[in-house]
């Protein structure tokens, strides 16, 4: 009792703080003689609910109110309205966030009517549960929801359903493909590396999503990237450095773009033109991997055994010995001799450490405080003359073996004046469309942006917990500002929002895809890629082992070649497979045993799902989520014609619409896939009955074909145009409908 007359307590606070702008309150009086203004949301039990003026819920006994009060509840009807209901921890750190917002609001609000534009008077509407759905599956899980996912929602009475779907799809495989697609933009990932065409990042691939499935903490998983050594598939942490493999400089100008949010590319050249950081500051930090190499070597590193023997390199030493056995056994040594020094030359890209630091002015160094050629110290860079006296920069700097190390604890300590800031800006911008500072790779100036003091308390919101990204985005989804509806007024490039609402935005082409595959699967996230640690077990060659022989290189570079045959092997399948239909017997190992997969009886068991059906395909597509696929996908995919980042620059994507993205759209494969009569919309029309027999059974498959794809029902003026699409044309009216849908802006927009 005493901690709920706590939480009583808070809520008076917090609801004087909030004022009143933001809903319709009326005063309830507990038994000590405390009010708090709030809505009636309902009773549940021995509990009154009451929503406060920000927007967020709370719940507690219903007898500590005055005996008035509680006759009062138990006469009222519960509101029809949505309603958030976060546990009191998150729905406190929402309320808070909240508050910021609102006052950031007011602030603004006399600049936008000098500037001619009108003042916001509070957050949008709340947005309703149609709207809510959608866009929280688009957010959290990057696709919309199914038909069954939708309906149970929206008919779900239960207060708390929003918090519990909150909480439900953070802690799905969804969430981590989703989170996977976000940061591997962000980073650059690709399945195929510019160190050569057997260099593959499939092991740092398979690294970061595992880092984001175990919800590892940001920090942790930063930390790790920049201190990794060695082969990628010994460590898939060293895809981060050896993605730019021999270009030090640019992954240090990316790094800092990326995880601190400071934009100094223009430094590694000349002195910054438009910020205070000089070339030579630059170079500064480079000194911190200036005794690191990412470079291919013809010759792997020498190195000496634990009794101090040089250790050769038998790549080199045994090819004599491996063209022989080639030319022995009828082999085109020609054609065979690159590819297999392409195999072999794959396991020379490795993170090395050296006792040298060898970084060094350019020649064309031009500043008087250095000459060309000059070497230099390393030296981490300060935001502010109190930024030295923090933890974060009590690192040593004197030891050339731990340089890596000191960067990575000074970039990622809590107390570095970025690191925080930065990841909490761009997680801010996953969920309202705008970072409080923009762009989200220059925040430079926090006094500069959108909301300086919401900015700065969602950085210590971050270290309050941990690092967790997870626990971050649960405090921004319960928020009042998030679950209002969106905001369609157009925002200019450079100008600030003030974010009342969530931004209205296109789907990124991996939600768009993403979401085809829930109109085509029903459940995308039990489609796995089948044989993902194939390629680090044929790869790997430990050239430093005296006894690695040339039987032993030619083997595993048969299976290495072999590899895409494997995974061709497990393709079949195709539309009417697909969510719950005709499945094939026997699973993933058998197929791998034999080299193909068997023909057998249906089965129709849930649990024989997901792997048995991991590779279907149509028309050449292998229907998977876009993390399950090639990163990024190939030419002329639905993913790179709508918008994939070629993964060549920080968060590459593109939004702009294209003829190429209207013409898939309209006529192309994928558009195909969901209106052909063997779709799943097309077996969930079917399966769906009016509860009554007299009832018009045309309109229940229309209302579970606008469920499926926009994830409401059709409005009276759609059925009526629904109905006569379908008289007109019974063979094909339901496809026409669905090709309708899907190319209407509701479908591709996140509202």
């Amino acid at each position: 009792m005493k901690q709920t007359t706590k939480l009583f307590s808070s809520l008076v606070v917090t609801a004087l703080l909030a004022g009143s702008a933001f809903a319709e309150v009326r005063t309830w009086t507990d038994n000590k003689g405390r009010q708090v203004s709030a809505s009636f949301i309902g009773l549940d039990g021995e509990n009154i609910i009451l929503q406060i003026a920000d927007g967020s819920t709370r719940t507690f006994p219903l007898n500590i109110l005055s005996a008035e009060d509680q006759a009062l509840a138990k006469s009222l009807k519960p509101t029809g309205q949505p309603v958030m209901m976060a546990n009191a921890s998150v729905a406190q750190a929402s309320a808070k966030i909240d508050l910021l917002v609102a006052t950031g609001i007011g602030k603004a609000n006399p600049e936008r009517v000098k500037g001619g534009k009108s003042a916001i008077t509070g957050f949008n509407a709340m947005a309703n549960d149609e709207q809510f759905v959608r866009r929280v599956y688009l957010d959290i899980v990057g696709r919309i929801p199914n038909y069954d996912e939708a309906m149970v929602f929206i008919k779900d009475s239960n207060p708390a359903k929003r918090a519990k779907l909150i909480d439900m799809l953070l802690d799905s495989p969804g969430y981590s493909a989703h989170t996977y697609n976000y940061l591997a933009e962000m980073l650059r990932v690709k399945d195929r590396l510019d160190g050569g065409n057997d260099v593959r990042g499939i092991p740092y691939i398979n690294w970061l999503q595992k880092q984001v499935e175990q919800n590892v903490s940001w920090d942790k998983i930063v930390f790790e990237m920049l201190t990794a050594t060695g082969k990628m598939w010994h460590n898939g942490a060293a895809g981060y450095l050896l993605r730019d493999s021999g270009m030090p400089l640019d992954n240090l100008a990316n790094t800092l773009a990326v995880f601190l949010g400071t934009d100094v590319a223009c430094a590694q050249c000349h002195d910054h033109p438009f910020a205070d950081w000089t070339q030579y500051q630059f170079y500064e930090l480079a000194s911190f991997f200036g005794a690191t190499s990412t470079r291919y070597q013809r010759r792997a590193p020498a190195r000496r055994n634990k009794e101090g023997m040089e250790m050769v390199d038998m790549g080199n030493k045994l090819m004599p010995e491996i063209e022989g056995i080639i030319e022995k056994n009828g082999g085109d040594l020609t054609r065979i001799r690159n590819g297999l020094q392409q195999f072999i030359g794959a396991n020379r890209y490795a993170i090395t450490d050296t006792a040298t630091n060898a970084v060094k002015l350019p020649h064309d160094y031009k500043y008087k405080d250095a000459k060309p050629g000059d070497p230099v110290a390393p030296k981490f860079i300060s935001w502010s003359k109190e930024d030295k006296n923090l933890a974060a920069y009590k690192q040593k700097t004197k030891e050339e073996e731990n340089l890596r190390l000191a960067f990575a604890t000074w970039a990622t300590h809590p107390t570095n004046p970025r690191f925080a800031m930065a990841i909490a800006n761009r997680m801010w911008k996953r969920a309202f469309g705008q970072g409080i500072s923009e762009p989200v790779t220059n925040i430079d100036d926090p006094a500069q942006s959108a909301n300086p003091a919401l900015l700065k308390h969602i950085a210590e919101e971050m270290k309050r917990v941990k690092f967790n990204l997870k626990d971050f985005m649960r405090i921004i989804y319960n928020t009042r500002a998030y679950q209002s509806e969106a905001t369609t007024e157009h925002i200019a490039m450079g100008e600030p929002y003030y974010f009342q609402g969530p931004l209205l935005r296109r789907m990124t082409a991996e939600q768009a895809w993403d979401s085809y595959m829930t109109l085509v699967l029903g459940e995308p996230d039990k489609y796995k890629k089948p044989l993902e640690d194939l390629y680090s077990k044929t790869i790997d060659l430990d050239l430093y082992n005296p006894k690695l022989d040339a039987q032993t290189v030619l083997m595993k570079y048969a299976a290495f070649r072999t590899m895409g045959e494997k995974e061709r092997a497990m393709m079949g399948g195709g539309l009417a497979e697909a969510g719950g239909g005709m499945m094939m017997e026997g699973g993933a190992d058998s197929m791998m045993m034999d080299g193909a997969a068997k023909k057998g009886t249906p089965k129709t068991g849930a649990s024989d799902m997901m792997m048995e059906n991991a590779s279907l395909n149509y028309g050449g597509m292998v229907l998977r989520r876009a993390a399950e696929l090639e990163q990024p996908a190939g030419p002329g995919h639905f993913l790179i014609e709508f918008g994939q980042s070629p993964r060549n620059l920080i968060d590459g994507s593109s939004k702009i619409g294209s003829v190429p993205q209207v013409l898939m759209m309209m006529n192309g494969r994928a558009q195909e896939m969901l209106t052909n009569s063997q779709s799943l919309i097309f077996r969930t029309m079917e399966k769906v009955k009016p509860s009554d027999e007299k009832a018009d059974t045309e309109a229940a498959k229309l209302e579970a074909l606008f469920m499926s794809v926009l994830n409401r029902r059709p409005t009276e003026a759609e059925m009526v145009t629904a109905k006569k699409t379908v008289a007109d044309n019974s063979a094909s009216g339901h496809g026409d409908i669905i090709w309708a849908l899907i190319n209407t802006r509701e479908f591709i927009f996140v509202q």
